[in-house]
């Protein structure tokens, strides 16, 4: 009857002219309407859908999904129909070139021509055709070369009328329309760049789990059922996606516990896979389904090979026909090394696993999608001579923090299988190196190892590891986004992504705001991740948290808390200022973010200070402790109002936030650190602690760097005292000069420097006096005697009560030449020179590499590194010199002779074994050194050093040299020391760069 019933078709009318330009596929509304454009809706009219109802499921879901994506944003539900009975004039017609009978019947009688995208791996085609079926006058037709190209090209037109793809999974407001117009034209989609593009669902118990088993489907028990996977699938649709590695963590039940979870998973045309512990489409966690099925037997393939054998067997009988992505080889349970495991077993494995997949999926192997992840143990394996069969894709891991381990070299990059990555958002181990809260992975890091990725022939999968999906939403969009068109990120520009991602959610007078936050939101996470704050060593029983200096360069910690308060500041304003309907959206995707990563850092730096102030008999030390207890209350209340509260949609997410933890009662990342609640004790007394740490001297200031320093001065009593102050120079300039104190009082110390003699150490002195009483005399320099004054310099005068006098000594650098308007770059001060490694003043590119900056991946700012990266090392001076790249700083030293040089890195893994994580550095016309990596990569931290010694010769100015020989080593700060580097997280703040030449290539 169908055949009879589109038989009609053949009797359609018009001419298509072949060979029309096609397009942008990005560019398909229309914000007006011309006589040529295709009316979707209008005032009074909803074009109809029409589909062939025997073309493939996933096609007759899109359009469906299509169907109600036209109701949110018009209010009018278009008619999905099968057949031509009372179609509308002009019409929709969705189809795959394979699956549908009336794209065929379009294709033969030219009313379209799909040449570009037959054949091809998800591609689509959207044309507005006039006359393409008897009774309809237009119709806009979205034909897919497969079933994913069409509900990739459905959902792109859903996108672009307004529909987010977080629509449901960040209740993103849409943009209500009484009209939609299609651009007339035609419009190609391409093949994605990467073949297989996904998600992993991972650490899911204190999230996705709780939210699916509590909220949304309760009725399906301890696990992701079929209701909760319909709303990823259909996320991952919409974000063009088409992998998903399931939830499998310990009392999550598996996968394929739910019958219906393959079955949906087909029908959204997602391809199922599994992770590195799951080979087979089996879930070894301790409890899932090799417990169950086999209790008490070793999971050993030395000793109980029949039984490991027919355990997979049986699920590739169940699902082998379905799309699939299989993951061959083994590792022990719980994501452990497995000992029965050598090259020789792995190898047998392997043939035994394709002889599985042989019988149950595909006799013709090579066509079958099967992967191996060498994780930890494997990747050992394989770089031992593991042989793989070359038609597998060998899916190359990171380091669990974003820095991919190793990639394939020029003899793996020609292997039929092709490469993959598993990349991590989030990561558990089970203690305090974990990160499974908030999303704070750069954007820019992401970027440079996908990058890095693709240029190496790694596009056959990428998948990434997200946890609970939330709150990792705009990380997951850029990743997926890349992985579908590189062409997009041919560079890197994080700002673009951001500004586009939410001027679309958010509206273009946010958007810039927005970005501007998010940027220092990911730049502040990556210097130290909001959950490695806290740490315990269980080993030695032990917490860490003293991460952040309190007395050097200008209080390290207290300035992360001051930035965190200004993002705090900017988040709530924002959300006060947004519309009701938005506020939901922003408070997920935004706020929850950057401010409980904010509060979480308030929480451990004011803990530290309550700690380390309460033994100096600070009376403020309980207040910094009440300050540390408020921002965990904050957090808690953040997130229950994510469960439980939002404006719009109340308790949709209910059990979806929470910190990650407890965890076999022993998870230590969110205790308090110690505190203090020492409020004072006696009368009152005062103090001073000064920066630096020591109580009797300031460190230096310098007319090259314009410092500014700190003193404290802190009450030991009970009730307040009042404070004077006096200096020796007028060119000593206080913040404050007297006061009132309860508690503590910050000053701050610069310098008048048009008032200072010239001279290498002009020195100075800063007197404080206190009483316990406003009408007390108070201590004046101008009126003591001068034999007072000789004590009081020899420090004979000590505090002694109200009325004694501390006093600070400070030194000025401020020499006769070279005057600081006349020196060029970066200058010696207090014992060092610190840059920022992409404030160059020169760089010196070749014809087949160049150093780029890359925006939004640093500790403290930008970084910069050599790209492309698929280029040899240069290991030889002579190469080195001639054909490195390099790069050059100006500087100007008061030291001779040899100094340290230290280059904070990205903790980058070298490429492959052709590289490593090497430099060459020299001063002047010097002879490059070869500086290798030596120091250690600390993840935690975000940091790795090269660390040189040089001979800088002559004081005097100097050009520093910085050449490329490892592609792939990423440089974020040069700190040059002369002997003044203090103790400090993140290095000293960058020196003044005097008389910045334009920067220049040549």
């Amino acid at each position: 009857m169908k055949k009879l019933l589109f038989a009609t078709f053949l009797l359609s009318v018009g001419v298509f002219v072949f060979g029309q330009e096609a397009g942008s596929f990005k560019d398909l509304i229309a914000s007006g309407t011309t006589k040529r454009d295709f009316v979707l809706a209008s005032d009074h009219f909803t074009a109809n859908i029409l589909v062939d109802p025997d073309d493939s499921k996933t096609v007759l879901l899109a359009a469906g999904l299509f169907s109600d994506d036209v109701e949110r944003i018009t209010g009018h539900k278009p008619d999905v129909k099968n057949k031509m009975d009372a179609i509308s004039s002009d019409c929709v017609i969705i189809g795959s070139i394979e699956g549908s009978d009336i794209i065929k019947k379009l294709i033969k009688k030219k009313k379209i021509d799909i040449a570009e995208i037959k054949g091809k791996w998800e591609s689509c085609l959207i044309q507005v055709v006039n006359n393409p079926l008897p009774g309809v006058d237009r119709a806009l037709v979205i034909a897919g070369s497969d079933r994913r190209g069409t509900a990739y090209g459905v959902f792109e037109l859903s996108k672009q009328m307004g529909v987010s793809p977080w629509y449901y999974f960040a209740d993103v407001s849409l943009k209500k329309k009484d009209k939609i117009y299609i651009k007339a034209g035609r419009y190609i989609q391409q093949p994605p760049s990467v073949k297989y593009r996904g998600i992993f669902i991972n650490d899911e118990m204190w999230g996705l789990r709780p939210w699916a088993m509590y909220t949304l489907a309760p009725g399906e028990g301890k696990g992701i059922g079929p209701t909760t996977h319909k709303k990823i699938f259909e996320l991952l649709l919409r974000l063009k996606a088409n992998l998903l590695w399931p939830a499998m963590h310990q009392q999550t039940r598996p996968f394929n516990y739910y019958e219906e979870n393959r079955v949906v998973a087909d029908e959204y045309g997602i391809v199922m896979g599994s992770s590195h512990i799951e080979p087979m489409l089996r879930n070894n966690i301790a409890g899932a389904e090799w417990d169950a099925e086999y209790p008490d037997e070793p999971w050993d393939y030395v000793n109980n090979r029949d039984h490991i054998y027919t355990y997979w067997k049986k699920r590739i009988k169940e699902n082998g026909k379905y799309e699939n992505m299989y993951t061959v080889g083994k590792r022990g349970k719980d994501d452990e090394a497995g000992s029965d495991i050598t090259v020789e077993v792995l190898e047998e494995i392997f043939t035994d696993q394709r002889e599985i997949l042989r019988k149950w999926v595909n006799k013709d192997i090579e066509k079958v999608p099967q992967l191996l992840i060498p994780y930890t143990e494997v990747l050992d394996l394989y770089n031992e001579g593991l042989k793989v069969p070359d038609d597998v894709i060998i899916c190359w891991p990171d380091d669990n923090f974003g820095n991919i381990r190793q990639l394939p070299d020029k003899k793996e990059q020609q292997r039929s299988g092709g490469s993959g990555v598993y990349y991590h958002f989030q990561w558990l181990n089970g203690r305090t190196t974990a990160y499974t809260w908030l999303y704070t992975t750069p954007l820019g890091l992401t970027w440079t190892e996908m990058k890095k990725a693709y240029d190496h022939n790694v596009r056959k999968l990428w998948i990434v590891n997200v946890g609970d999906i939330k709150p990792a939403e705009i990380g997951i969009e850029h990743f997926l986004q890349m992985a579908w068109d590189i062409n997009e990120f041919r560079e890197n520009t994080p700002m673009k992504f951001l500004m586009d991602w939410a001027s679309r959610e958010f509206g273009e007078a946010y958007a810039s705001k927005i970005a501007d936050i998010m940027e220092k939101h990911y730049e502040l996470g990556y210097a130290r991740r909001p959950e490695s704050m806290m740490m315990f060593d269980a080993a030695k029983n032990k917490h860490s948290w003293e991460w952040f200096s309190l007395v050097n360069y200008n209080d390290e910690a207290q300035k992360r808390v001051d930035q965190y308060d200004i993002l705090i500041n900017e988040v709530d304003e924002i959300y006060e200022s947004l519309p009701l309907k938005m506020k939901d959206s922003f408070f997920q995707m935004v706020l929850y973010n950057v401010k409980c990563a904010g509060l979480q850092n308030k929480k451990i730096l004011y803990a530290q200070k309550s700690n380390i102030y309460g033994k100096q008999s600070r009376s403020s030390a309980a207040r910094y402790a009440s300050m540390a207890q408020q921002a965990e209350d904050e957090i808690n209340a953040i997130i229950h109002h994510y469960n439980r509260e939002l404006v719009t949609v109340g308790d949709k997410w209910d059990h979806m936030a929470s910190l990650s933890g407890p965890w076999d009662g022993q998870w230590q990342q969110w205790a308090m650190p110690p505190v203090s609640y020492y409020a004072g004790n006696g009368v009152q007394e005062m103090r001073i602690g000064t920066e630096g740490g020591d109580e009797k001297i300031l460190p230096g200031f310098s007319v090259y760097n314009k410092d500014m320093r700190f003193i404290d001065l802190y009450n030991t009593g009970n009730g307040v005292l009042y404070w004077s102050s006096d200096v020796t120079n007028d060119w000593i300039r206080l913040s404050e000069e007297s006061g009132v104190i309860s508690d503590e009082q910050r000053i701050w110390v610069t310098i008048d420097w048009d008032r200072v003699p010239k001279g290498m150490d002009e020195e100075g002195m800063i007197t404080f006096n206190w009483s316990s009483s406003a009408t007390d005399s108070w201590m004046n320099w101008d009126h003591m005697s001068e034999a007072d004054k000789e004590d009081y310099m020899a420090g004979a005068i000590t505090n002694k009560g109200p009325g004694s006098f501390y006093n600070v000594k400070l030194s000025v650098f401020n020499p006769v030449t070279p005057a600081a308007g006349d020196v060029v770059g970066f200058v010696e001060s207090n014992g060092y020179i610190s840059i920022e490694a992409e404030h160059y003043s020169r760089k010196a590119d070749q014809t087949h590499a160049s150093w780029n900056i890359i925006r939004g991946l640093g500790r403290t700012g930008n970084s910069i590194t050599v790209l492309p990266t698929n280029i040899p090392s240069n290991s030889s001076p002579e190469d080195i010199t001639s054909k490195s790249p390099h790069l050059e700083y100006d500087i100007y030293t008061f030291t001779e002779g040899e100094v340290t040089i230290d280059f904070n890195c990205i903790p980058s893994n070298p490429i492959n074994s052709d590289h490593g994580l090497r430099i060459a550095v020299s001063f002047d016309d010097g002879k490059p050194m070869i500086v290798s990596h030596s120091l250690g990569r600390n993840v935690m931290d975000n940091l790795m050093k090269l660390r040189a010694t040089l001979d800088m010769g002559n004081e005097g100015p100097h050009t520093l040299k910085v050449w490329m020989v490892d592609p792939g080593v990423i440089l974020d700060k040069i700190i040059i020391n002369t002997g003044g580097v203090r103790d400090s997280y993140l290095g000293p703040p960058e020196s003044l760069n005097h008389n910045v030449p334009v920067v220049s290539e040549y």
